[in-house]
């Protein structure tokens, strides 16, 4: 009972942080704030986890300066070329000093530590880095509808799992997850996305114009590709877990475990939705 009421305050009030940061990202950049220390905070657990669970030496400080760099090189990407083109020459020298680097440490496994060393960056700072894109001026409803479509996928497979689930959908990854569970979540990121399109188009015209154009099979396609990625995203960050023979990613939210257990369904859906909005042409 404790940890659910833990779980349920750090679920509230993290919500609360991720709309508020959406709802004014346009005036104030506020998403783009979190998920710099979004993306920060997960590189140091992702490069924490594999260095202890896969025995690499992955240098820690290092990878995270470098995903700080490929996030101020997308982040900035949309608004000024000439620090654009700054962090995207420091983010090729830091990868290219890294191979440097490895030839003179005198490891016993260098190519394990290089493929896992880039293994990071592209699984949790190019995502997290990614957000940027989607988030432009004009299409914040498509990041509203990012986040609330994934916690509806989630809800959804929970509940229905854990009533109805009877069925292993990849028990050598998730032996919690069930078909059942599976089939909830996309019910439940189906009928919000259907509810979503109506707000956006109707109800909530005035604040959202851009929203209005948006048609039905449009939020449909949108809700299978967060459902379809990012189970497939949980699934990867399980299958991490597992080979490192641990819980948790961390332990910063109470009730939740770390970074990467919160935003792991986000780590494919990102990419997939920005090449989605792009063939749209909405960005």
């Amino acid at each position: 009972m404790k940890n659910f009421i833990q779980r349920t305050i750090t679920g509230i009030i993290f919500v609360s942080i991720v709309l508020t940061s959406i709802y004014f990202q346009t005036d104030y950049k506020t998403l783009t704030t979190l998920f710099v220390i979004v993306m920060g905070w997960g590189v140091i657990e992702y490069y924490s986890l594999v260095n202890k669970g896969f025995k690499v030496q992955v240098p820690t400080a290092y990878m995270f300066i470098c995903g700080m760099l490929l996030y101020g090189f997308i982040a900035s990407s949309t608004d000024d070329t000439l620090t654009t083109l700054v962090f995207a020459a420091l983010y090729i020298l830091c990868i290219t000093g890294l191979f440097i680097y490895e030839l003179y440490r005198k490891k016993e496994q260098p190519i394990h530590n290089l493929s896992f060393a880039i293994l990071g960056q592209v699984m949790v700072a190019l995502p997290c880095s990614l957000i940027n894109l989607i988030a432009v001026p004009g299409q914040i409803h498509w990041v509203f509808a990012l986040f609330i479509l994934i916690w509806l996928s989630d809800t959804g497979a929970y509940l229905v799992g854990c009533t109805l689930g009877k069925h292993k959908l990849f028990e050598r990854i998730s032996p919690k997850k069930s078909w059942e569970g599976f089939l909830g979540g996309c019910a439940f990121a189906i009928g919000g996305a259907m509810l979503l399109w109506h707000l956006f188009t109707s109800v909530w015209a005035l604040n959202f114009p851009e929203a209005s154009d948006t048609t039905w099979w449009q939020w449909l396609v949108f809700a299978i590709i967060i459902i379809i990625f990012g189970t497939y995203g949980d699934l990867s960050e399980s299958l991490l877990k597992r080979a490192s023979n641990v819980k948790d990613s961390g332990n910063v939210l109470p009730g939740h475990g770390g970074i990467l257990d919160r935003f792991d369904s986000l780590l494919f859906c990102i990419p997939v939705v920005y090449i989605y909005l792009e063939i749209l042409n909405v960005l």
